[in-house]
């Protein structure tokens, strides 16, 4: 079931990318940050204290980005903030425009659910955080609201096909 899709366009207030949000990567977003940071293994992520891994849906453990602490609460590393010409804080992801930006903020504001049985998809907007202020019509609910799949450009594509590989194995390690 699909409803229609709301406008989203980011505002750049960088709400998203603190507080107690929740970066989950995979595989390839691990190698693509590295890479990035000139670090010769992914496991340096972990070592460096940029990725942390911990229980996630269904008890499955999960590389996330770390939101280290600041002098106004927990942060991405990545978040650049400033303030625009009214005085108004925004912020801007480092990583954006860069093939390391991870796959889920990439997606943003879109959720994709997986049946790992048949392959079915399910999209659903989300909201980045409870008021974003990006929504031009009503904003879906916190659990996200049914849409059609959406047209998504052949490298994103590659990368949801790894991804959805890269949950299969992890269901099969739960079992």
């Amino acid at each position: 079931m699909a409803g229609d899709t709301s406008i989203f366009n980011c505002t750049l207030c960088g709400e998203c990318c603190r507080g107690s949000q929740k970066v989950w990567l995979n595989p390839i977003d691990l190698e693509r940050l590295a890479r990035h940071l000139d670090l010769s293994d992914p496991d340096e992520l972990i070592d460096r204290r940029i990725v942390v891994v911990e229980a996630a849906e269904h008890g499955i453990r999960r590389p996330r980005l770390r939101f280290p602490p600041t002098p106004v609460g927990a942060a991405c590393r990545f978040l650049i903030n400033d303030l625009d010409e009214n005085g108004r804080l925004w912020g801007r992801c480092s990583l954006h425009g860069t093939e390391a930006k991870p796959l889920v903020c990439r997606l943003a504001p879109l959720s994709r659910q997986i049946d790992l049985t048949n392959g079915s998809e399910e999209w659903k907007e989300v909201p980045p955080v409870v008021g974003c202020p990006g929504w031009e019509t009503e904003s879906p609910p916190p659990e996200g609201r049914p849409v059609f799949p959406p047209v998504i450009d052949s490298g994103i594509r590659d990368d949801l096909m790894r991804e959805t590989t890269y949950f299969r194995l992890l269901s099969k390690e739960k079992d």
